[in-house]
């Protein structure tokens, strides 16, 4: 009866041993939020029949969650939002941007959004990684899913630099090209989206 009493004692406690198990581990693997931190930059580069053209924004949010182990190897990027008013992009030439706002319907979706669905970390080799963020990007209303393939670097004192470049279409978003100067010039197709940016707790 004892053996048996002892039996089932032992039974009973594997449960409790994975329980404490699964926290040790939650709490060794650690989650934290970051946000956008630094000079963050965002530039969109672009073509036309006259010349090239770039706007560039240095005031956006960007808030993300991302876990690091405890010997400070980046493990997994779990969420990840990014807000860009579309009037503190900026070009070189005020005209120039309130085309580019009223192409981009500025006044009715003030907002260029990007939400993380999923992602995958790549090891690179020291303090460097590879990561793919696929999420959804809103630009004038219209949602397309796409893929971020970013280069980072998690820093010495916890932070992390990310940067990488996105190929885009205007027709993507249904975004008519818009044509200036009596149609002498109209703008291309298609777009770039440098980022750089770093991410801190």
């Amino acid at each position: 009866m004892n053996t048996i009493h002892s039996q089932m004692a032992r039974m009973a406690s594997i449960p409790l041993a994975l329980i404490l198990l699964f926290t040790f581990v939650a709490a060794m693997i650690g989650q934290a939020p970051y946000r956008v931190g630094g000079s963050p930059s965002l530039t969109l580069y672009g073509t036309s029949t006259l010349h090239d053209w770039t706007m560039t924004s240095h005031s956006f949010t960007a808030n993300g969650e991302f876990t690091v182990t405890p010997d400070n190897q980046l493990a997994t990027l779990n969420m990840l939002t990014v807000t860009l008013p579309v009037h503190n992009l900026k070009s070189e030439h005020s005209g120039m941007d309130d085309n580019a706002y009223e192409t981009l319907k500025a006044d009715d979706y003030k907002n260029i959004l990007f939400k993380l669905t999923s992602a995958t970390v790549t090891p690179g080799g020291g303090n460097k990684y590879q990561i793919a963020a696929a999420g959804n990007l809103t630009i004038a209303n219209v949602t397309k899913p796409i893929t971020l393939n970013a280069n980072g670097v998690l820093n010495a004192d916890g932070s992390l630099s990310v940067s990488g470049t996105v190929s885009l279409m205007l027709s993507q978003f249904n975004i008519e090209r818009p044509s200036f100067m009596l149609g002498t010039m109209k703008v291309g197709d298609a777009l770039k989206l440098n980022y750089s940016l770093i991410f801190v707790k």
